[in-house]
């Protein structure tokens, strides 16, 4: 089905077209946060791992033997610095993933309510409503039956 077959008018073929893009750049968004997680918290370990094999059990329990060992290990201090960057990263990545969702949910919802308002060219308004609704659904996993 392609946009020729929608029989929609052209603001409404536009706000599909941007609902498609929001939703693709939703989904791109939650693919890669597991990833970004998975990377961090691996990283994390490893860091303090090394952080307790090689500065803590060392050290003895002196602070500034600590501050030494761990600033004499420059793989360490990177890896702790990449680790903390990733973290923040993952957390900013999570706020854009929901800001992400939220346009998306509230574009949908106005889509669905534009529907509801019958704004078809032809006659055949349900019928086109429903193949729109199904092709929108199978091919972008994009949700125009209802609300919730």
């Amino acid at each position: 089905m392609s946009e020729s077959d929608w029989k929609l008018s052209e603001d409404s073929t536009r706000m599909i077209q941007e609902l498609i893009a929001r939703k693709m750049k939703w989904d791109k968004l939650k693919g890669r946060q597991p990833i970004l997680s998975i990377a961090a918290a691996g990283i994390v370990l490893f860091v303090l791992y090394a952080l307790y094999r090689t500065v803590i059990a060392k050290s003895g329990g002196n602070a500034l033997l600590m501050l030494d060992l761990l600033i004499a290990n420059r793989l360490l201090c990177g890896g702790l610095l990449v680790g903390v960057f990733l973290v923040m990263y993952a957390s900013l990545l999570a706020k854009k993933v929901e800001s992400a969702k939220e346009d998306y949910e509230s574009l949908r919802i106005e889509t669905i309510e534009r529907l509801e308002a019958s704004w078809l060219k032809e006659e055949e308004k349900s019928a086109s409503r429903d193949q729109l609704s199904s092709f929108l659904f199978q091919r972008y996993a994009i949700n125009i039956g209802y609300k919730s």
